[in-house]
């Protein structure tokens, strides 16, 4: 059974790095998104139920720990989750890029909720400036990323969260 006293601690520690340590390890002002990473990936091993488990919890870690409205990363993650958690199975066994895609459209989906929840708060969004400096780029890396953490993931599956997972 994955027990919450495992899954929560290991998300939030995740969130915790992404909101402290990630922005000063920034090339171009571009980082990688730590919690976008691990809620595909386990998406994309597990399905879309775990996967928006895993972004609830992430994205509520984040959402605590940052100055953006409380709900824009919960919101974003839970969609990435999901989303990634449509291509279960058939994205590990068709192609090596499948993988690839899929995060690099669950970043992209991530980066253009967490916006349009900032813009429905009042905030000023400039989308086609963001969309081209920051969320492409951040895709790119995002993706490029994915197959050690996959591999990661997948590890921690077989090794110790085999079964369905059970609140």
């Amino acid at each position: 059974m994955v027990t919450i006293y495992l899954v929560v601690p290991v998300l939030v520690v995740i969130a915790l790095v992404q909101a402290t340590v990630m922005p000063h390890v920034a090339v171009w002002g571009i980082f990688p998104d730590l919690p976008v990473l691990l809620v595909s990936s386990w998406g994309l091993l597990r399905g879309q139920g775990e996967g928006a488990v895993w972004g609830f919890i992430a994205g509520a870690a984040l959402d605590l720990l940052s100055g953006a409205p409380f709900g824009a990363a919960t919101l974003a993650l839970i969609a990435v989750g999901a989303t990634a958690g449509l291509a279960k199975g058939s994205a590990l066994q068709a192609h090596v890029a499948l993988p690839l895609l899929t995060v690099f459209l669950a970043s992209i989906l991530y980066d253009l909720v967490f916006l349009f929840v900032l813009r429905v708060a009042g905030d000023t969004v400039v989308w086609v400036d963001s969309f081209v400096r920051i969320i492409l780029p951040s895709a790119v890396l995002n993706a490029v990323l994915i197959p050690p953490v996959l591999g990661l993931m997948r590890w921690l599956d077989n090794r110790y969260l085999r079964e369905e997972m059970e609140w």
